[in-house]
């Protein structure tokens, strides 16, 4: 291979990583004419589920400059029309994460592109750098055997230490153990926040599970359906012929045929890369980043076709779900794993309220004021955002029995309604970037609580192994802001924290019987609780479950769905949301920019249905109720202790 011809795929993959994307390909042996299509798919992330995000170039001129809004686009999910939350296009002044693993074939006849890449790194890192992405990266190089040479780091320095140990040797007895590199990149622990990207760089074709070798236990199907339950972008740098003759099972010109809108493929034998090029050029400076919330429920790697439309054109692509978004790869002899750092672990919680994922969401049911019952309903629906919905529009029930409903009202400004609002914040290091877009956002969500004609109480309480109440109650805005501006993100890198009792603390501090209480917790990580061999918390889960039902308390979680550590019912608050069926909100911290998340909340809180109705079952007996809400065809259900306060 000519050194000219190394040099410019290194540009290429620079320009990749730039664009933070990949171009579909969808015939095995070769890629799409994309200047000839107005409307391109060029990734689909699913990895957040039920929070869907699309990379979309749109090749007409106010395409081009970045000027098309969320108007102009449609989004079809199987057919059905979706509700876009959010349009943006690339822009250098926010700052996006990406985690690039580069899989090397370092055998002997891989040694021009490996110099070439040694000599190349620093200007590469220093590209994505100036490109305002926070990027890791990770190195695996691979024969018939292969090796993490690099587990995730955002140091450049060691991701260039662990390029110039490649070394091209031996390999003379291709294929490669290409698949199980794949795998082994997939298992790492990508965060979920950020882009997912798979470098794939050889000259030959793969080992695969039942080739006659032992040196694979992957199939391409396998690691096809892998990539896709992961949401991760795949550039193969690869062969178009090989001396041996390919097949579909060696093949992985196949994967980026069966991803059906993240996969790139480029000819490592092709001598003019001018074309590619341009068009990778085009998607950098073109993309579109689409996000919507699904609000159907698939079966596990059931594929779902996505239809994107702008005007009279429009692309498809496909995405999976699955419940496990991190595969393990086989055991093999052959894999030196040692430079793997941080994995990751992910927990399903079934039968929890997760933001997005129904028309109606009953966000707290108040008791306190037993027999008289207030219940407050959000409901996702042009209508229902609107506060067009009526009296009539709703039925309640109580142990399935239809109510009488004494007063009903909506946030706005014809009615004054009541909120004691406690924030709770992780204030540890790894939540700087959420501390700082708070801060930013604060007075913005204190004015549009008052123009919704909200009577609000504020309070703020930070959290480590320790607790802190920054702000006790206050109605006064700029009192809030004050302590929100005292939050700094600091130590705190021993995960679990004393998250229960920053809740309990809380619930202390005195809630108006007549409001609406609620409690958002903002946190990364999971939390201490009494008998976990450390002394920080005095409570557990299901006491603490036990006392916001009975203080009638809105519970909302903006949490992780995996951490560091290792989830479990004692550490993992969403078991909260669980046990309060009905009074609890689960809101994935790293399924959207925090900002968004912020604005979600901020939504819940001003387009909000306050429901009263009298209990026909006046005894206190500290039986648990059961609360359902229609606005036909759709409901939601949730809990109260009926106690005498």
């Amino acid at each position: 291979m000519h050194q000219k011809t190394a040099a410019r795929i290194i540009l290429i993959i620079g320009l990749c990583i730039l664009a933070c994307t990949a171009h579909i390909v969808a015939a095995s042996e070769g890629s799409n004419d994309t200047e000839s299509q107005v409307l391109g798919i060029t990734g689909i992330n699913a990895v957040n589920f039920p929070n869907v995000i699309t990379y979309v170039t749109v090749n007409t001129p106010e395409g081009r400059e970045g000027s098309l809004t969320a108007d102009d686009f449609q989004v079809f999910e199987n057919g059905d029309l979706m509700e876009i939350t959010s349009v943006q296009f690339p822009d250098t002044s926010s700052r996006t994460k990406l985690d690039l693993a580069i899989l090397f074939d370092e055998t002997g006849s891989m040694s021009e592109e490996i110099a070439d890449m040694k000599a190349r790194v620093n200007e590469l890192t220093d590209a994505i750098d100036s490109a305002n992405i926070d990027s890791r990266y990770m190195l695996i190089s691979f024969r018939d055997s292969l090796t993490v040479r690099q587990g995730w780091t955002s140091d450049p320095s060691l991701i260039k230490q662990a390029v110039d140990s490649l070394e091209a040797d031996g390999g003379d007895d291709a294929p490669e153990v290409n698949l199980d590199a794949i795998e082994t990149a997939l298992s790492s622990g990508f965060r979920p926040d950020a882009q997912h990207m798979i470098l794939d760089i050889t000259d030959s074709m793969t080992h695969y599970r039942g080739d006659g070798t032992e040196f694979s236990q992957y199939t391409i199907p396998d690691t096809a359906s892998h990539l896709l339950q992961n949401g991760t972008s795949y550039i193969l740098v690869g062969p178009s012929s090989v001396s041996g003759g390919f097949n579909v099972h060696t093949d992985k010109k196949e994967i980026v045929k069966a991803l059906g809108g993240s996969g790139l493929f480029i000819d490592i034998h092709g001598d003019e890369f001018s074309t590619i090029l341009d068009r990778i050029q085009s998607i950098i400076t073109h993309t579109y980043t689409i996000s919507y919330f699904t609000p159907r429920m698939y079966g596990e790697d059931q594929k779902i076709t996505l239809e994107i439309r702008v005007g009279a054109d429009s692309a498809t692509g496909l995405f999976t779900v699955q419940k496990d978004r991190i595969f393990s790869p086989a055991p093999s002899e052959t894999k030196d794993t040692s430079g793997m750092q941080g994995q990751q672990q992910i927990r399903d919680i079934d039968d929890i309220s997760t933001y997005g994922t129904s028309v109606v969401d009953i966000t707290g049911i108040n008791g306190v004021n037993f027999p008289y019952i207030m219940t407050y309903v959000t409901v996702n629906s042009t209508a229902g955002k609107n506060g067009a919905l009526k009296q009539e529009d709703f039925q309640v029930f109580e142990d399935n029995e239809l109510m009488n409903i004494t007063s009903f009202a909506f946030s706005d400004q014809s009615t004054t309604s009541k909120l004691d609002l406690a924030i709770l914040f992780d204030d540890t290091g790894s939540m700087s970037d959420e501390i700082n877009e708070t801060k930013e956002k604060v007075m913005g969500l204190t004015k549009s609580i008052a123009l919704a004609g909200i009577d609000c109480r504020y309070a703020l309480i930070s959290f480590k192994d320790t607790v802190t109440i920054n702000q006790e109650w206050t109605s006064d805005p700029l009192v809030i802001q004050q302590a929100v501006d005292g939050l700094h993100a600091s130590e705190g890198f021993d995960a679990p924290e004393a998250n229960l009792d920053a809740i309990e603390a809380a619930l202390e501090m005195g809630f108006r019987s007549d409001a609406q209480h609620m409690i958002i917790d903002i946190t990364d990580d999971l939390t201490h609780y009494r008998g976990d061999g450390s002394p920080f918390s005095q409570y557990i889960i299901s006491e603490t479950a036990e006392n916001l039902l009975n203080n009638g308390t809105s519970f909302v979680l903006v949490g992780p769905t995996t951490v560091s550590g290792a989830f479990n019912e004692q550490n993992d608050k969403r078991e909260l949301v669980k046990a309060l069926g009905g009074s609890g909100l689960f809101i994935d911290i790293h399924g959207e920019e925090f900002s968004t998340i912020l604005n979600n909340i901020q939504g819940i809180i001003t387009h909000t249905y306050t429901l009263g109705y009298y209990s026909p079952k006046q005894t206190a007996d500290g039986s648990k109720r059961t609360v359902r809400v229609v606005v036909p065809p759709d409901e939601d259900s949730g809990q109260y202790t009926a106690i005498a306060r």
